[in-house]
């Protein structure tokens, strides 16, 4: 197994952070954690559990969970993991979708956990939330002719190579458009990317961070992504690409 990790970031996710962590003790992977100064006490509680595979960051005052990823990337690219993960902290990803991921990316850059296809499924959505991922998937896939069926997802893995490639500084966005730009980048490179299905639970405990203003940050994104593309104005690679 080549070294990994996985990125977890974390606001006020003491109620499930933890089984989360349990789990994960069950696989070969070492974790980080991105705490945004959670009130809840988050940092403290991972901390007090003394795994010696578990490290966490304290990031500061709230900065959202792009901000929280890309420092955790930077991390792990400058400690040397083969393969860096990205999931929630709220147990809605599942170790066993992560383990078999991990399987897979060994012969691949990128492992993106689908939904949306044969195999994947989501529980305890409502039809709002369920039309709203698949729609926002099929504007973003329409506007930047990307062929993937979940770009909003966030379990995943990254090889090390391309993610070194890449300026990482040039990601810029937050909430689950974060997801969406990542791939938009990944793709100015020669990558092999696959995806997986999973089953994705809608958490049990805690609060979700949807919100208003987060679908409305990917939708302009993505629309001035899309329109840039239509008049022919790409500079992606020398955007994104080091």
């Amino acid at each position: 197994m080549l070294k990994s990790v996985v990125l977890i970031p974390t606001y006020n996710e003491s109620e499930s952070i933890i089984s989360l962590l349990k789990e994960l003790q069950g696989i070969d992977i070492d974790v980080i954690v991105i705490d945004d100064d959670s009130p809840d006490g988050t940092s403290l509680l991972v901390k007090n559990l003394n795994y010696s595979n578990v490290r966490v960051v304290d990031h500061g005052k709230k900065h959202g969970i792009g901000a929280a990823y890309l420092s955790g990337m930077k991390l792990a690219i400058e400690n040397g993991y083969e393969l860096i993960a990205t999931m929630d902290a709220d147990g809605s990803h599942l170790v066993h979708n992560l383990k078999s991921m991990l399987e897979l990316s060994e012969s691949c850059d990128v492992v993106m956990g689908t939904r949306w296809i044969s195999g994947g499924s989501v529980a305890n959505w409502s039809l709002h939330r369920i039309f709203l991922s698949q729609f926002g998937t099929w504007y973003a896939r329409k506007a930047l002719g990307l062929p993937y069926r979940d770009l909003t997802g966030g379990l995943r893995i990254y090889r090390n190579k391309p993610l070194s490639q890449l300026n990482l500084t040039s990601i810029r966005s937050n909430g689950y458009c974060f997801q969406i730009e990542m791939i938009r980048a990944i793709t100015n490179l020669d990558v092999k990317i696959k995806e997986f299905p999973i089953q994705f639970i809608e958490r049990e405990q805690g609060k979700s961070k949807m919100s208003k203003s987060i679908v409305l940050e990917a939708f302009y994104r993505v629309t001035i992504w899309g329109a840039q593309r239509l008049v022919g104005y790409n500079a992606d690679k020398l955007h994104y690409v080091k």
